[in-house]
């Protein structure tokens, strides 16, 4: 310690008054800092609330992209989607899935024999698994979208509850596009 700090500290000791001030400079510091973390949180809960969203990876649907028990953490605000974007789609019973968009509004769906056409051309990712058929499914082939139309699908696709079975899905559907994924340790 410096002299004058040494000279403080016994002034503290034996001067009320100086006892009293330093006592108030430490508690208007604690206030700060207390404030300043307040706000730390508050804004951190706004940008969760507002702008990025968690969501849980449920069963093998995307997989080998995303796993089972996967966290993923997505952007809210974007609100243009392209064909190859992986987002969280929100169902009307409140049920989320995360999938791949394979088809925009304005496209035209066919499935035949296993095989996924998109305006006419057959559409592969490289991430996927599986063949794409449509049995079981009340959607008639080929399907155009509607102009707030997309259509998704989960990358296994012979494991995948996607637009097949519940249809295109809309902008208030989608929730957001994939950022980031939190994988789990086994």
């Amino acid at each position: 310690m410096e002299m004058e700090e040494i000279k403080q500290k016994v002034l503290e000791d034996v001067d009320p008054s100086t006892r009293d001030e330093a006592r108030a400079k430490r508690r208007k510091r604690r206030t700060r800092t207390l404030i300043e973390f307040g706000a730390i949180v508050v804004v951190i809960l706004l940008l969760f609330q507002f702008i990025w969203g968690f969501a849980g990876v449920s069963g093998v649907s995307m997989y080998p992209t995303l796993h089972d028990k996967d966290v993923v953490l997505y952007d809210r605000v974007s609100g243009h989607y392209a064909a190859g974007d992986v987002v969280i789609v929100q169902r009307p019973d409140g049920e989320t899935f995360v999938k791949r968009i394979v088809a925009v509004p304005g496209d035209t769906i066919n499935i035949e024999g296993g095989v996924l056409y998109v305006n006419g051309k057959s559409l592969t990712y490289d991430c996927t698994l599986g063949a794409t058929y449509s049995e079981g499914s009340e959607i008639t082939y080929p399907l155009t979208l509607g102009d707030k139309e997309y259509f998704v699908l989960g990358d296994n696709r012979e494991n995948s509850e996607d637009s097949r079975s519940f249809g295109a899905v809309t902008p208030d559907a989608i929730k957001g596009r994939l950022l980031l994924r939190f994988g789990v340790v086994k």
